[in-house]
């Protein structure tokens, strides 16, 4: 079962200090043109293979309940091996956000490219996120637990998710590039990392949301992102410019405590 490409042969790790992981070593092949892309190898096809059927065992079983010889087994390999591959469920999970990461920020090029309103980005981009991950909503809750401890390599502020973090800041850096309302210049430089906690924070809506649709939570996008339009529009009047100020004050504060890798 294979959910997602692998990455490209060659690509950099972007996992931190605490978890070790392989890049992957090819792609699926194109099927129009077999010459484009080299057939992946074996060891290549194995990790395919018992990465599938993680997946298929965290959305049947649960991510708790499954163990790496359960994986083992419906991988048909020894257990020695799947820890060669993956050294922990962990490892599965992150591999898993990496993936995710991948489809859901290349999937939101065109949402931003097609409307400069930021309102309209913004609902785009984690209306995005949200159909990216909704074949996995059965079991994102019991991801989320994993990663929710500080001391967790999964948690979105460790040291270990630099890589990912950055990248889907830098997505929604370009949310705000030249956008409508305009951003002042000093808020730019801070409101993609505020757009990027405010879109954890619609996940972990999402996650818990067992309405018709998720139909809850889509309407709080709706509202917030109105809302944030309007905070943006609003902070380029002068009077709004101390708030504006103690604002960047506090963001710059939250970010300086997320941990770097060493």
């Amino acid at each position: 079962m294979t959910l997602f490409a692998a990455g490209a042969a060659g690509k950099e790790d972007r996992a931190g200090p605490g978890l070790t992981f392989r890049a992957p070593v090819a792609r699926v092949l194109n099927v129009f043109n077999s010459d484009e892309l080299p057939a992946p190898t074996k060891g290549a096809r194995t990790r395919e293979r018992i990465f599938g059927c993680a997946m298929e065992l965290f959305m049947s079983s649960g991510y708790e309940k499954t163990t790496m010889r359960m994986i083992a087994e419906r991988a048909t390999v020894n257990v020695g091996l799947s820890y060669h591959y993956f050294p922990s469920k962990e490892h599965l999970v992150f591999e898993f956000y990496r993936r995710f990461a991948d489809d859901f920020i290349e999937r939101s090029a065109a949402v931003v490219a097609d409307s400069s309103r930021l309102e309209t980005r913004l609902i785009g981009v984690i209306e995005t996120m949200f159909s990216t991950a909704d074949p996995y909503h059965g079991f994102a809750g019991s991801l989320f637990a994993t990663a929710a401890s500080p001391a967790s390599p999964l948690n979105p502020f460790s040291a270990d998710f630099t890589g990912m973090r950055t990248e889907a800041i830098d997505l929604f850096a370009r949310v705000v590039d030249g956008c409508t309302p305009r951003v002042p210049d000093d808020l730019a430089a801070e409101l993609p990392f505020l757009l990027w906690a405010f879109s954890l924070a619609m996940m972990y809506s999402w996650m818990h949301d067992h309405s018709e649709g998720q139909e809850q939570t889509r309407t709080l996008l709706r509202q917030s992102a109105r809302l944030v339009s309007s905070l943006v529009r609003m902070s380029s009047s002068p009077g709004a410019r101390y708030f504006r100020r103690q604002l960047l004050s506090i963001t710059r504060l939250v970010r300086s405590r997320i941990p770097e890798p060493a």
